[in-house]
């Protein structure tokens, strides 16, 4: 069987939010094809931390399914190598893109994303 993980990024669900027809957006597309959906730890901080109070309940109930992925040592150490990289090539993006293609990278997914001009700068990480 072909794997169908996915990792998103805080587009994705921000584009979802906005929208008033929520089945054309890619976060719908994307659950209705994948098996399991993913979220690095530092998108969903992306998220939550511009939500209004009176919004985290839909929000919550939005990450309930789906899995997010913790900021750890080996994380760390890809971000560094994309941050030296980038910095290097003089193209540097957000650090928290940078995070997020790192956990993307580190656990083999590829990332989803309506922010391809910026990721595309990354080596080696696969986008949806």
């Amino acid at each position: 069987m072909e794997d169908t993980r996915v990792l998103i990024d805080a587009c994705i669900f921000i584009e979802h939010f906005r929208s008033r027809n929520k089945e054309d957006t890619l976060f719908t597309k994307l659950n209705q094809q994948s098996q399991e959906l993913y979220v690095s730890a530092i998108a969903k901080y992306e998220v939550l931390s511009g939500t209004h109070e009176k919004d985290m309940w839909e929000w919550h109930q939005l990450f309930d399914d789906i899995i997010v992925l913790a900021f750890d040592d080996v994380t760390i150490d890809f971000a560094r190598m994309i941050y030296r990289q980038l910095k290097q090539e003089n193209r540097m993006i957000s650090l928290a893109d940078i995070l997020i293609a790192a956990t993307a990278m580190v656990n083999d997914f590829p990332l989803a994303t309506l922010n391809r001009k910026h990721f595309e700068r990354i080596r080696g990480l696969r986008i949806v």
